[in-house]
């Protein structure tokens, strides 16, 4: 008994020994359970190019196992972010720096107390705008700047090839605002005489105008193709009815973005089964010969015929055309007579209407030449249309005079009843007055120099607003425009007070940007080939 008692203790001690231990075990740090994060945070910088010419988005991630205490974004050792994100995205815009040499830095920070640093170089320049250049007609002289809204001159580049893309920087001292983009033509005897001025206002600083112009097809570098190459074919139309049928034939196609093809009337020859038109066609070099319109149309007749009716309208597609004798009888009427309406009492019109495949066909360009007609007045208010289902899309570009200083362009998609629009614009002094749904403008200047052998003309594009100060009076030319004008003895001062003032308001069906407006002039219509095929409206009227 005496024994046992004595074993009591002894195995009360062993027990609570051993859940001491266990207790002191469990409650060990944790680094002398697991391994230590001995690890720095890894930074990946992703799309920071060693050129920043435009506001660029910089993504960041962090290769971490342990939670983030702080990543830390410097610039040229000034701080622009803090964060514990393992992944996120920040803007650099080079005009919140110096041109020249940057250093963008990335401090990492574990919670293990662990840190590491990232730094990468980049060069600033702070791009104002990229532009193709006008065409160096007769080897002239071109010259591109950038001004203030206010007037002021920012820079100036001169221009050596055809439609060069020219890239237009700012120096430290500019203040990132809209600007004017401005190019310069000079002609005639040692290139010293102005012909022409294009202006360009509410730029934002960084845009590529470049690409509006090749989505406009309008020729830039990136799609001109210099010394194309024609190749020319003939054919013949034969057992036409009449002369005027004959007479009345052409056709072509846009084919690709840069191929064209077109049909013109030869000469027409009486036989004894009726008349025989013989055509001849050009095509670009590369140019493929395959479903190529041939349509009777008004544009091909002289001033002694009859003109043509959507009851004469004849067309067929040829595949091939060169060397072939087609019967007219070949040819089909139209499936369908369409009607664009116009407001009554118009003076004379010009239409031209064009036929694409899809949508995508007009994004191309690929298109076929249905009908081109220009009349003295409108009958019952209405033009009628040819409307081949072949074409799923129909675009018309038509302009007529509204008075003697208005004139109305227009074009539009299928059947369209077309309304002079309510738009209105009021110059006084240096200010412009709007009112209506548009959603730009050109003014238009030209003066005559005090001999009358020149003309100088300027275009001044500016987005809609409610007022526009034009600030023309104290816009600043480049100086060695200045001195070629004063060298051709041109007062270049003179052409701020006009001869003669036009105003030409621009709006669309579709929601467009002011830029995709701008471009490719078709009959003095915009047409963005990028976007969906909307209206789009002009109305010029002078001031």
């Amino acid at each position: 008994m005496y024994r046992k008692l004595l074993l009591l203790p002894f195995l009360f001690l062993i027990i609570n020994g051993c859940d001491s231990e266990e207790s002191e075990q469990t409650n060990l740090p944790d680094d002398t359970v697991g391994e230590v994060d001995t690890t720095a945070p890894i930074p990946t910088i992703t799309g920071l190019e060693l050129d920043l010419e435009v506001a660029t988005t910089i993504d960041i991630s962090i290769q971490e196992a342990s939670d983030i205490e702080e990543i830390l974004v410097f610039v040229n050792q000034s701080e622009i972010l803090n964060t514990k994100e393992k992944t996120f995205s920040f803007e650099l815009n080079p005009f919140d720096y110096p041109n020249g040499e940057n250093t963008l830095s990335i401090i990492a920070k574990d919670s293990e107390g662990n840190q590491s640093e990232e730094n990468q170089t980049f060069e600033v320049n702070k791009l104002l705008a990229s532009i193709a250049s006008p065409y160096l007609i007769d080897n002239g002289r071109v010259f591109i700047s950038a001004n203030k809204m206010t007037g002021e001159l920012i820079t100036t580049v001169e221009v050596f090839r055809d439609f060069e893309i020219v890239k237009l920087y700012a120096d430290d001292d500019f203040t990132e605002q809209p600007i004017v983009v401005t190019s310069y033509v000079m002609l005639g005897e040692n290139n010293l005489v102005i012909s022409e001025i294009k202006s360009i206002a509410s730029i934002t600083p960084g845009t590529d105008l470049v690409k509006f112009q090749d989505n406009a097809r309008s020729w830039t570098e990136n799609t001109f193709r210099p010394g194309q190459d024609y190749d020319y074919f003939s054919f013949s139309v034969e057992e036409i009815e009449s002369e005027r049928i004959a007479r009345s034939l052409s056709g072509g196609s846009g084919i690709g973005l840069t191929d064209f093809v077109g049909v013109s009337i030869g000469n027409v020859m009486e036989q004894t089964n009726g008349f025989t038109g013989n055509l001849r066609g050009r095509g670009s070099s590369n140019s493929t010969l395959n479903n190529i319109l041939i349509h009777t149309t008004n544009s091909s007749l002289g001033p002694d015929f009859e003109k043509i009716t959507m009851n004469d309208y004849k067309y067929l597609f040829v595949n091939d055309p060169n060397g072939q004798s087609i019967s007219y009888s070949q040819f089909r009427s139209l499936d369908k007579i369409g009607e664009i309406q116009l407001p009554n009492n118009v003076e004379p019109y010009f239409i031209e209407v064009s036929g694409y495949k899809d949508e995508t066909a007009y994004h191309n360009q690929n298109y076929s030449s249905m009908y081109t007609s220009s009349l003295e007045n409108v009958v019952n208010g209405a033009i009628e249309i040819p409307i081949v289902d072949d074409f799923n899309l129909i675009i018309s570009n038509i302009s007529f005079s509204i008075n003697g200083y208005s004139r109305m362009s227009a074009s539009v998609v299928g059947e369209k009843s077309i309304e002079i629009p309510n738009w209105n614009a009021q110059k006084s002094q240096e200010s412009i007055f709007l009112t209506g749904d548009f959603d730009l403008f050109k003014l238009s200047f030209s003066k005559t120099s005090p001999s009358g052998d020149r003309l100088v003309s300027w275009e001044y594009f500016h987005e809609k607003q409610d007022e526009v100060k034009l600030n023309i009076e104290s816009f600043e030319f480049p100086e060695i425009i200045e001195s070629l004008a004063e060298i051709s003895q041109y007062d270049l001062e003179s052409i701020k007070t006009p001869d003669r003032e036009n105003i030409e308001l621009i709006g669309s069906t579709g929601n467009l940007k002011y830029e995709e407006l701008l471009f490719d002039r078709q009959n003095g219509i915009p047409r963005p080939y990028n976007a969906a095929p909307v209206d789009v409206y002009t109305l010029t009227t002078t001031l």
